[in-house]
């Protein structure tokens, strides 16, 4: 007879620890399955391994640069087998944790490949070991993975994505990065640092097109100096192996480049895990990319199915993901507000770091807004001239009438620590006033998100206002 459980969910990232231990928590049976690794992406090969690359990266960036200031260092290099033990070390301690906390929670644990049966039916296959359990409700947070191209597909050696690349398995002397989204140029930014010559190319008009158009030209130029190659508004068209390297003909403004390669990362998207659930047999609905449609608490059109992160669509976040398992969870037990924030914040971890939250200026005028913005550049802050941190800036965007706080972007050090502070201004509706009237310590490069919002009404102290 199969086990019974109030609440099954699918995948063990950080949408679906975080929905079963909320679920354990309301009182709810809950099981989790997991194909591979608790953790899911963001633990064992994302967000949390490129974070202790990139630490190290600018580290060493940090104490060359620091030698303007008297800091002498001869021969600045890293460990490879080091920083791979200190990677390793990390994602252990991490995804340990989280089995731990899923045990203590009273969670239990499946792993193997689940495939639906029926709605509250489900199939776990795991080698040659298959079970059936039963389920009342579940959650579906299976994430995504790297999109291919047509004409190229990741072959784990000289075409990688960025799973490949999180385990450092060389030093490519060349590296072609397609793709100039978070994870292309986050992980460009470790090969550059490492000793590769990086290559970066981009089909829409900006490096993080998706972001502020000031932060992005701002990243663009941070990313040049740093000595990366970059071709905006170009295309690959093809891609052929030569030996053990990868030759890329592609389209620029400037005419057709062909350049051969140590190794190429793919970095164009992510694409739903949607295909192995069986979802068409339960009659889940899915969009034309995959994602499975959803309402504002997460339910399919199924009503005791729903799906949560990256599968769901919409930013592709962990820190969403998290939000949205909880708001699922407390829909299932009859409260919460659903997952329709204002604010949901994102960040970039290239140097210097990128974060923002809410519109973008440029989505503020297609919206047909009337705006008005704050800039505050580091390089006026106390803290931002003593730490080199010359390059940063704070930029807000309000509503002209009232105020209201629309978007928060920042360019330096510690941006996504920053942010916090716009992101809770803009759920509750804050003004550009507010801002402006919460004291930042000084000195911190928290003050330049402080005096950017005083700059919208030009009442910036450390500037002349413009």
């Amino acid at each position: 007879m199969a086990d019974k459980y109030k609440v099954v969910v699918i995948g063990a990232g950080p949408g679906g620890y975080v929905a079963a231990i909320r679920a354990a928590q309301l009182g709810m049976k809950t099981a989790i399955i997991e194909k591979e690794y608790v953790g899911g992406v963001c633990l064992n090969w994302g967000c949390i391994p490129s974070k202790a690359l990139l630490y190290v990266s600018e580290l060493k960036r940090t104490v060359v640069e620091a030698e303007k200031i008297g800091l002498i260092s001869k021969d600045v290099g890293i460990d490879l087998d080091k920083l791979r033990r200190h990677k390793e070390d990390t994602v252990k301690r991490l995804t340990g944790g989280v089995k731990i906390l899923l045990d203590k929670a009273g969670v239990k644990t499946y792993m193997g490949q689940a495939s639906f049966q029926t709605a509250t039916r489900l199939e776990i296959i795991s080698g040659v070991h298959k079970t059936i359990i039963d389920a009342e409700y579940v959650i579906i947070a299976t994430g995504s993975t790297t999109a291919d191209l047509p004409i190229l597909r990741v072959d784990g050696k000289s075409v990688v994505g960025a799973r490949e690349m999180i385990d450092l398995p060389r030093i490519p002397a060349t590296l072609g990065v397609i793709g100039a989204g978070p994870i292309g140029v986050e992980m460009a930014t470790v090969y550059n640092t490492l000793g590769s010559k990086v290559t970066i190319i981009e089909l829409l008009d900006a490096v993080l097109p998706m972001l502020d158009k000031d932060i992005s030209s701002a990243a663009e130029r941070a990313l040049k100096k740093q000595g990366m190659e970059i071709y905006t508004s170009s295309q690959v068209t093809a891609a052929s192996k030569k030996g053990d390297k990868v030759e890329l003909t592609f389209k620029t403004p400037q005419g057709e480049q062909k350049i051969t390669f140590d190794m190429v990362l793919l970095s164009v998207g992510m694409k739903p895990n949607s295909k192995d659930l069986n979802l068409e047999k339960i009659g889940v609905k899915i969009d034309s990319s995959g994602f499975i449609t959803v309402d504002e608490h997460m339910r399919t059109n199924v009503s005791n199915i729903y799906a949560i992160g990256d599968v769901a669509g919409g930013l592709l976040l962990a820190h969403k993901a998290s939000h949205e398992g909880a708001a699922a969870v407390e829909s299932i037990a009859g409260s919460g507000t659903g997952a329709d924030w204002k604010a949901v914040p994102y960040a970039v971890f290239t140097d210097p770091e990128i974060a923002g939250v809410g519109m973008t200026e440029q989505e503020a005028a297609k919206n047909g807004r009337k705006i008005k913005i704050g800039r505050f550049p580091y390089r006026a802050v106390g803290k931002g001239i003593a730490t080199l941190a010359l390059d940063g800036f704070s930029k807000v965007i309000s509503d002209a009438e009232t105020d209201e706080i629309l978007g928060i972007h920042i360019f330096g050090p510690h941006s996504g620590d920053i942010i916090y502070a716009g992101t809770a201004l803009i759920e509750f509706d804050g003004t550009s006033d507010d801002l402006g009237h919460l004291m930042a310590i000084h000195p911190t490069l928290s003050e330049a998100l402080m005096e950017a919002g005083l700059n919208v009404h030009k009442r910036a102290i450390h500037i002349v206002n413009m």
